[in-house]
């Protein structure tokens, strides 16, 4: 019977899990890196809330004349350009577009029909898997099938009816309420700027008359259309948790450069790396700018080396097989 529990346990879970239609991030293991250097690898559970504050900012004012920004992330809880960059890599979906999603499901269901796919769960699916585990467990028994039947009965049965009262009452669509829909794409997808171990650089949509259209496609994600995460590493003033690199100086690592495919070859990637080389050398100790890109991504390694990037030699991270390279701030 402990077998049975457990087969049971496990199925309600999945069972529950396919009825959720709480819109679920993009993971940032899976979000493209489109002129990628290595990708985000946050892996802390902290899970703080996000306020309204207005991120501080450095702007290029000659940017701003060819349709975008650059901007500075300073990070932290109270920059609320951390949920814009989770925003941005969210599908361009904000956090009330998810509330707003779940709810028009839910408001949209069939509750027969989905009272109905409660019980087939139970009685189609759990029912038998109980029944046959039953029947074979309990071997010498003359009352086999009976057990097998009542057991049906009760788990799948049992089971079914649970789900199917559920989901008739429109509790199979989990709706969230913003905080919790702001806290979990942030978690997934900007936590490195949540926790102020990375440092972000954005790209925003310039609000002039000629990109309407644009504006109100990045709208969800406040207008940044392009996001780069960067760590600064073996620096005194390194945050804690931060990667080291043995014979390496003080140097700002680019984690990541993500240019949306509707502003590709706008000088956005270019504008967004003379950023980082400035806000480098003004505000932090680093000696190198460097990164990681996958050697098959030769648009990328031909933006690096078009700015200053050298292929190093040797990786750092061994476990790797993209390419190192490094652009030296001080010549």
């Amino acid at each position: 019977m402990t077998v049975l529990y457990l087969v049971l346990t496990v199925l309600i879970v999945v069972a529950s899990s396919t009825t959720d239609a709480f819109v679920a991030p993009i993971s940032s293991s899976s979000f493209p890196s489109l002129l990628s250097a290595e990708s985000s690898s946050s892996s802390s559970s902290s899970a703080g809330a996000t306020s309204t504050a207005i991120a501080a900012a450095t702007t290029d004012s000659s940017l701003d004349n060819i349709g975008y920004t650059v901007q500075v992330v300073d990070g932290g809880e109270d920059d609320a350009r951390v949920v814009d960059v989770a925003s941005y890599r969210n599908g361009i979906v904000s956090p009330q577009m998810m509330v707003d999603r779940a709810q028009k499901k839910r408001d949209g269901m069939d509750n027969n029909k989905a009272a109905l796919d409660g019980l087939k769960i139970g009685l189609l699916y759990v029912g038998p898997v109980v029944a046959v585990g039953t029947y074979f467990s309990s071997s010498g028994s003359d009352t086999l099938i009976v057990d097998a039947i009542k057991n049906y009965g009760i788990f799948g049965g049992g089971l079914g009816a649970i789900l199917g009262g559920n989901s008739y009452m429109g509790r199979s669509v989990h709706v969230p309420d913003v905080p919790e829909a702001t806290n979990r794409i942030v978690v997934d997808l900007s936590e490195g700027l949540l926790r102020k171990q990375d440092m972000g650089f954005i790209a925003t949509i310039s609000n002039n008359d000629d990109n309407l259209q644009d504006q109100r496609f990045f709208a969800p994600s406040n207008g940044v259309i392009a996001t780069v995460d960067a760590q600064l590493r073996n620096s005194p003033d390194s945050p804690k948790g931060v990667r080291t690199i043995d014979d390496y100086p003080s140097h700002l690592h680019i984690k990541n450069m993500d240019v949306h495919y509707k502003k590709r070859r706008q000088g956005v990637g270019f504008a967004l790396l003379e950023s980082i080389a400035e806000h480098a050398k003004t505000k932090t100790d680093a000696k190198l700018l460097t990164l990681e890109v996958e050697a098959i991504n030769q648009n990328a390694v031909q933006l690096y080396r078009k700015f200053g990037f050298e292929t190093r030699d040797k990786n750092p991270n061994k476990r790797s097989n993209n390419v190192f390279m490094a652009k030296e701030l001080y010549m």
